[in-house]
């Protein structure tokens, strides 16, 4: 993410690390519930936009906003049909397993079509880049 979001370096990457720690641990001490992901993101984020002639990839901060807009209802309206489909019986049960296995084996084919490795795991992005 250091490299597809914005630049950063090892002090960027320790900043990012130790503020997502931080805000992870308190927000937990406190009961608040928190995605990770997004806590690691922003952090990534902020801590790249502190290095002076910070550059961010505005158009894959933007995908990651729109995903998380989109997350939340999407797995609620999922969620519903799933419990509605599985609360009429022991075939309900089956028809939601049988299809989210199907989607589990769809999404890991298609995973497979660009398998990331350790040849490409850091393979620069090929979008420009944006001065911020």
């Amino acid at each position: 993410m250091g490299k597809g979001l914005t630049e950063i370096e090892s002090p960027q990457g320790f900043a990012a690390e130790t503020s997502s720690t931080a805000v992870l641990l308190v927000s937990s001490h406190l009961g608040y519930p928190l995605s990770t992901t997004q806590v690691c993101s922003g952090s990534i984020l902020g801590a790249g936009l502190g290095k002076r002639l910070a550059e961010v990839r505005w158009t894959v901060a933007g995908r990651i906003a729109l995903a998380w807009l989109f997350t939340l209802p999407s797995a609620a309206v999922v969620g519903a049909v799933a419990g509605r489909v599985s609360n009429s019986g022991n075939l309900g049960v089956a028809i939601v397993a049988v299809l989210a296995a199907a989607a589990g084996l769809s999404m890991y084919a298609a995973s497979r079509r660009r398998p990331v490795t350790a040849e490409n795991v850091n393979d620069y992005p090929t979008e420009s880049v944006t001065p911020a």
